[in-house]
């Protein structure tokens, strides 16, 4: 048991990180998808 709570625990760290250039990927869609890509910013 607390082997798994600690693997929980490092994996819930690493979704935690911002995502590595983000804004060039969210430029990438919004040319690609358009009016279907939402943001609320």
């Amino acid at each position: 048991m607390k082997l798994l709570f600690l693997i929980q625990e490092n994996i819930c760290a690493k979704w935690n990180k911002p995502v590595h250039n983000w804004n060039q990927t969210l430029a990438q869609l919004s040319i690609i998808f358009g009016d279907r890509l939402k943001l609320n910013l």
